[in-house]
């Protein structure tokens, strides 16, 4: 038994509880500028070409970097939609597209007959990041 000397002075928990209040504080004041700071640069990232600017001007920005990367995809999959808009080319990439997904369907065929254990480039990847 005995009186703890915690019953008697406290512990340290109130102290610690508003040294945390106050990282909280300080954090969330810190990710409010950086957001207020990126704004104009996240905002260009999702006009075509613009993309580049918070990629390069903002790569201390987290806020303004993240919106830059999602702009550069959406950036290159416009450029993708545009060449299949046209005619030719268009038809050109989905022959080349059906041939080779026909080569690796092949080269899947043969491989897993021999036993192989074969992961596609590219596809692959995709594949083993599947959450099936």
């Amino acid at each position: 038994g005995g009186i703890m000397p915690e019953q008697i002075f406290g512990t340290d928990e109130g102290e610690e509880k508003a040294k945390e209040t106050a990282q909280k504080e300080t954090d969330e004041e810190a990710r409010k500028k950086m957001i207020e700071e990126g704004k104009a640069a996240a905002m260009l990232g999702y006009i075509p070409f613009m993309c580049f600017v918070p990629l390069i001007k903002m790569r201390d920005n987290p806020f303004a970097f993240r919106h830059g990367k999602q702009g550069l995809i959406l950036f290159i999959i416009e450029i993708i939609a545009v060449i299949f808009l046209l005619p030719k080319i268009g038809d050109l990439v989905w022959t080349v597209v059906l041939v080779l997904c026909l080569a690796a369907a092949v080269a899947g065929i043969v491989l897993s007959l021999q036993g192989q254990d074969w992961k596609i480039p590219i596809i692959g990847d995709w594949a083993d990041k599947l959450k099936i």
